[in-house]
This record gives C-alpha cells, sequence and structure tokens, in this order.
C-alpha cells in the first residue's frame, strides 16, 4: 500500500474488490465514501489480503455476495456492524483492546456491512478459499468447518486472542513501506501465511502457549501486570516491583504473561509504548523528540530505529503521510 492518504469513490469498490458492490443511496449520493488507506490483494490463487487504514466519511452500507472461505479479520481500531446473510455480527476495537475474528463460510452468503461517519476503521483480514485448501490436499468443506466450529454446517464464527507477535505483524502489513512491487508481494504474502497460521494453531489448540490453558488466577495476575503497564504506574518499574505490585514472584509473572501474551513484560511494555507515539504521531501536534518521549526513549535515533521495526515504517514517515 502506499504511503499517502486516498479518496475511496463507490465507483472503485467493485474495481478494487473484483466483485459487484451495491452501495445503498445514502453512499450513492456522496462522490467519496473513504479517506485513507483500503485495499485488496489476491496474493496466490485462494489466498486474499484486505488492509483498511480509513476513515468513514459518510454513514451508508455496502452490500456483496462472498463465496465460501475462511476468514481471520483483526481489528486494531473502529467499530463495525456486519450481517452474513441474516446473522449479525458487532465489532469494537482500540489500540488497547484489538479483537479478533474468525468466519467459516461453507457456502456462498451476502456480506453487509454499515459505516459511520467519522469512524477510523483499522483493520487487516485474510481469506482463505475452499481452492487454497485443496491445492495442499485437504477436504475444503471439513477444514473451514472443522477450524472454527465443528458442531456448525455454515457461518460459524469464533472471536479470538491476537499475540504480540500477530499484532506486530499486522502492524508492518497495514504499513508496508517498499516501493518495490515484487518485494511487496512477497513481504504480504508471507506475513498472510504467518497471521493465517497464528490464528489457526490458536484455533485448533497448537499455538505454543495458547491463552485458554492459563487457569483464572493466572488471567488475573497477566491483567494486574497489563493494568500497571498500561497506567504507566510501572514505568521504570523493575520485573520484581510489577510481580510484587501484581501480587506474584518476578519468575511467575513472567512465565505467566509470556504464556498469555506470547512476549515478556518488558517486551510488551516497549510495544505498547511505541504504539501510544505511533497513535500520536497519527493525531498531529507532536513532535518525533516529543513521540520518543512518550515511548521511553531519551534518544530520538533510538525511538527512530525501534518503531522502525515495530511498525516497518519510520516515524517521520507517518508524521508526514499518515
Amino acid at each position: 500500500m502506499g504511503a499517502k492518504q486516498e479518496l475511496v469513490r463507490s465507483g472503485d469498490l467493485s474495481r478494487r474488490i473484483g466483485a459487484p458492490v451495491r452501495v445503498s443511496e445514502s453512499g450513492a449520493a456522496h462522490d467519496s465514501l473513504f479517506k485513507g488507506r483500503l485495499s485488496w490483494q489476491r496474493l496466490r490463487s485462494g489466498l486474499s489480503l484486505h488492509c483498511s487504514d480509513c476513515i468513514e466519511l459518510h454513514d451508508f452500507s455496502t452490500q456483496v455476495e462472498v463465496a465460501p472461505r475462511l476468514s481471520f479479520v483483526l481489528f486494531m481500531a473502529g467499530h463495525s456492524a456486519v450481517c452474513y446473510d441474516d446473522r449479525s455480527l458487532s465489532i469494537a476495537a482500540s489500540p488497547k483492546r484489538p479483537e479478533g475474528i474468525a468466519v467459516a463460510l461453507t457456502e456462498p452468503a451476502t456480506f453487509t456491512r454499515q459505516a459511520q461517519r467519522g469512524t477510523h476503521i483499522r483493520k487487516l483480514s485474510v481469506c482463505l478459499t475452499p481452492e487454497w485448501f485443496e491445492s495442499g490436499g485437504f477436504d475444503s468443506h471439513d477444514s473451514l468447518r472443522a477450524l472454527v466450529d465443528p458442531q456448525s454446517q455454515h457461518l460459524a464464527m469464533r472471536r479470538w486472542v491476537p499475540t504480540a507477535r500477530l499484532l506486530a505483524l499486522v502492524e508492518l502489513t497495514l504499513n508496508q513501506a517498499t516501493e518495490n512491487s515484487l518485494l511487496q508481494h512477497l513481504q504480504q504474502e508471507s506475513r498472510a501465511l504467518e497471521l493465517a497460521h497464528g490464528v489457526i494453531a490458536q484455533l485448533t489448540g497448537q499455538a505454543a502457549s495458547p491463552p485458554k490453558t492459563q487457569r483464572p488466577h493466572e488471567q488475573k495476575l497477566v491483567q494486574r501486570a497489563l493494568e500497571l503497564l498500561h497506567s504507566g504506574e510501572a514505568d521504570g518499574w523493575s520485573l520484581e516491583q510489577i510481580a510484587a505490585a501484581a501480587g506474584a514472584s518476578a519468575s511467575t509473572l513472567q512465565r505467566q504473561f509470556q504464556a498469555a501474551r506470547g512476549v515478556s513484560v518488558f517486551a510488551y511494555q516497549r510495544q505498547h509504548k511505541l504504539q501510544l507515539a505511533r497513535t500520536a504521531l497519527l493525531g498531529g501536534g507532536v513532535s518525533i523528540v516529543e513521540a520518543a518521549w512518550l515511548a521511553g526513549y531519551s534518544s530520538a535515533a533510538n525511538f527512530a530505529t525501534a518503531f522502525r521495526r515495530q511498525f516497518g515504517v519510520s516515524p517521520q514517515a507517518v508524521q508526514k503521510y499518515f
């Protein structure tokens, strides 16, 4: 995706998606529907990627017919009301609370989405069709159904918890930096497959440290640590201090936090602060030095290095183009 924002018009949607899109009269009355970045990529036979980082400019709805597929959707920010046939789904996410949804369609369905003026949507969707499953020698119908809900014949849905690694991958994918089209395609395909692998591993219980193995008191321990990290109260604390405030030993907290979030306590803290800095840069009104301070860096150069490593783009580029 290019770094510059663009206006997406109602007439652009069918061409971009590759299927007829019906736009409600309230949307068709306006020339432009979105401002930002919106892309659909067919990466290989049966594998596609949809990225959104845009503002909805009006209240309107869209409708499109979708074929059988397994979709993994991760919302980083924004709220959305959608329907698959008569099955409705409401999604709300924020940088602190991203939300993952897996949807398995074993039959064609009508997908309807309601847009709301002023909403900033940041999301990514990876879709695998029966063609993709069959190319690997798998029964597409059984695979689609079993991965989400073995008891469901159609329209199975499951929510999933994104790990820190998956969140970092999503940021890299949404902020594709290279202008080399071949390299971009290869990078996006690689990331889409890694995202699919991570979600499927979690859905099938094959992830290295699935969150569901934690007992209630372990989940509460991790939640207390997250509250300390998110509030900023633990800034400058040692692991022992964070653990004591959360009510556990340092080794227990580190082990349970790693199991729940996929990274260490301090790695998560660094990633969270970088996300806060990115949000501040997107909102405007802060300099690179101020963003570095928000992320806990006294050196703007070190901040820029860490920022690019996490998001795949420099803070200067975010400040200038996003």
